[in-house]
């Protein structure tokens, strides 16, 4: 079946988060075990009962009983997320939802001076920008909760300690990732993917809801049966109503969203799994302007990148992981090169193919001819898989993902040459001869 096409930009982000007090650094053991003092035994027990407070607050819908836990200094931020989220939680299905403190402590980080002196003047007896974690999970999706490090700045008086502002913002560093129970009308919808659950939300009502929905089931299925079981065969979907909504939720740029239909996002990866903790598909507000051949295509692609996750490291070459994810998005759409890569085809036609395998820069959304890299990309794993077959292809994906990569030239040539050498029984100058060929010959 033949479909427009798209550049499914998937760009993967990490959304993890360091403990501000660590300074960037890795804490030793016994830094994050050391034994409290009386003093700094009080300030934890004040902030984890006002957090605590704070969190049940939130999860009953209390918003008044959640606005005694701020401070007069609150920022607007602080004040509008805690109306929201009042609101948003009860209509989503979030069994885990806290804020509390993290068990690690590194060297103390003061409150900015202005901001330290209005506290004093308010009456504070203390402040402290508190390693405050948030911990959640969505029932069906989350094995177990998500946790990010959202470090606060707490101020304590007599009657108890308040919360006063996110602690990044004051010192030119990201506030936390903006959440679905932020929006205006959060909602979700859970799909049946078996054997598993997927779960979509949304701002409201939109007409990607029941069109994403009806897409899951199959495109969880076609995922499988390139990938194997050996992933959660489901996925929370996330539909951004505005670019504002995309970005803080993707923590992304504008000029992703310009370019993206839709992103894959995660907190963390936990080894002993293994298992991608906080994985979602987010889909940008132009997404709602594609056919739903082509949406499902996108979906396809983002899916492996979900299934995908635990084996692939963060240095794998995006020809790599980029080619076989949008490969395993169009199987069986297209029966022409132009159809799955025009501008490839128009390459071919005006200068014969590519004389060797994009570099990481050519994907960069800058990049005029980033749907060139893209598509190109794209072509290598379907020759490999035309040549070689799925499994190859699933094998060769992993040798070269699988592992971090390295970056200089001659080594990163080396790597994919040894990777081919295991998998395909050929050098990468034969490989790159080989698709070259292959390319030629496409209708």
């Amino acid at each position: 079946m033949a479909i427009a096409v798209v550049v499914a930009i998937a760009v993967t982000l990490t959304m993890t988060f360091t403990d501000f007090g660590a300074d960037r650094g890795t804490q030793s053991q016994e830094s994050a075990q050391r034994p409290q003092n009386p003093f700094e035994e009080a300030r934890t027990l004040g902030v984890s009962q006002i957090l605590a407070d704070y969190s049940a607050a939130l999860r009953d819908g209390d918003a008044a009983s959640a606005m005694t836990a701020l401070d007069e200094s609150a920022t607007d931020t602080v004040r509008d997320r805690t109306r929201r989220a009042a609101v948003g939680i009860g209509a989503l299905p979030l069994p885990t939802f806290e804020y509390r403190l993290s068990s690690t402590r590194g060297p103390e980080r003061l409150v900015p001076a202005d901001l330290q002196a209005r506290l004093d003047a308010q009456g504070s007896s203390d402040s402290w920008v508190a390693p405050v974690q948030l911990r959640y999970a969505y029932e069906g999706i989350d094995s177990a909760p998500v946790v990010l490090e959202v470090p606060m700045v707490m101020a304590r008086y007599p009657e108890g300690w308040k919360i006063v502002a996110d602690a990044g913002p004051l010192f030119g560093e990201a506030g936390p990732a903006g959440q679905v129970w932020e929006f205006d009308q959060p909602a979700a919808k859970t799909v049946s993917t078996p054997p598993g659950d997927s779960l979509v939300l949304t701002n409201g009502t939109s007409s990607l809801t029941d069109l994403l929905a009806g897409q899951l089931p199959a495109a969880t299925a076609s995922v499988t049966d390139f990938w194997g079981t050996r992933w959660a065969q489901g996925a929370g979907v996330t539909i951004a109503g505005s670019d504002e909504e995309f970005a803080s939720i993707a923590g992304s740029s504008q000029a992703d969203t310009d370019a993206a239909a839709a992103v894959t996002i995660f907190s963390s990866v936990d080894p002993a799994g293994p298992t991608a903790l906080g994985q979602r598909v987010v889909f940008t507000p132009q997404a709602a302007q594609l056919d739903p051949n082509t949406l499902a295509v996108v979906l396809r692609h983002e899916l492996f990148h979900v299934a995908a996750r635990t084996a692939t490291a963060a240095a794998a070459p995006v020809w790599v992981t980029e080619g076989v994810a949008e490969y395993v998005g169009r199987r069986g759409t297209y029966t022409r090169l132009e159809q799955a890569a025009p501008a490839l085809a128009a390459e071919i036609a005006a200068n014969g193919p590519p004389a060797d395998l994009p570099t990481d820069a050519n994907f960069a959304p800058s990049n005029p001819d980033a749907a060139l890299a893209y598509q190109s990309a794209w072509s290598v794993a379907a020759f490999v898989a035309d040549t070689y077959g799925d499994d190859k292809l699933k094998r060769f994906y992993i040798a070269l993902a699988g592992a971090d990569q390295p970056t200089d030239p001659t080594l990163v040539s080396t790597a994919q040459n040894t990777a081919a050498q295991i998998v395909l029984g050929i050098s990468r100058d034969d490989l790159v001869a080989q698709w070259r060929a292959w390319l030629s010959r496409q209708p």
